[in-house]
């Protein structure tokens, strides 16, 4: 196996490749859904002790309202695309914060739910596109001598 003696890729096909490699890094760094698991529910006033922070609902931004609805809306836990920085996103449990409105306390729990896939996407994606960059170099260094690498040896 392996290639026939003297055979090189050309510069051409070097910049193409680092192209392709190029598109397919930024597909991966940031393609992967970054959602979050939310669950609200009413907390049981014993649950809440005095030293637990209440956040009060005017007090949320317009991203932690929206979540906070979104949560509320459901039974159970929902998938929420934003992730606004009322809420802490732990990587492997939920996160628990208290919510005040209309003098009822929500108990707020939410998880980074993807983790993983999110940091094997962007450590693949950051590979692919250095390799696109050393590919490109290439490239750009054979096409600027003319192919001369390529075409020397026939």
């Amino acid at each position: 196996m392996g290639t026939p003696a003297g055979f090189r890729f050309s510069g051409r096909a070097l910049i193409i490749f680092a192209v392709v490699s190029l598109i397919i890094s930024g597909l991966l760094i940031g393609g992967v859904d970054r959602s979050s698991d939310v669950r609200v529910v009413a907390a049981n006033e014993s649950q809440v002790s005095p030293d637990d922070e209440v956040v009060m609902y005017n007090n949320l931004s317009e991203g932690g309202q929206d979540v906070f609805h979104q949560g509320l809306r459901t039974n159970g836990y929902t998938r929420v695309h934003q992730l606004p920085p009322d809420f802490n996103y732990p990587d492997d449990e939920m996160d628990y914060t208290y919510v005040e409105k209309n003098g009822t306390i929500y108990s707020v729990g939410t998880g980074f739910s993807n983790y993983m896939a999110v940091l094997l996407a962007d450590a693949v994606g950051i590979v692919v596109g250095l390799a696109g960059i050393i590919l490109l170099l290439g490239g750009v260094y054979r096409r600027r001598n003319r192919d001369a690498d390529a075409t020397e040896d026939k």
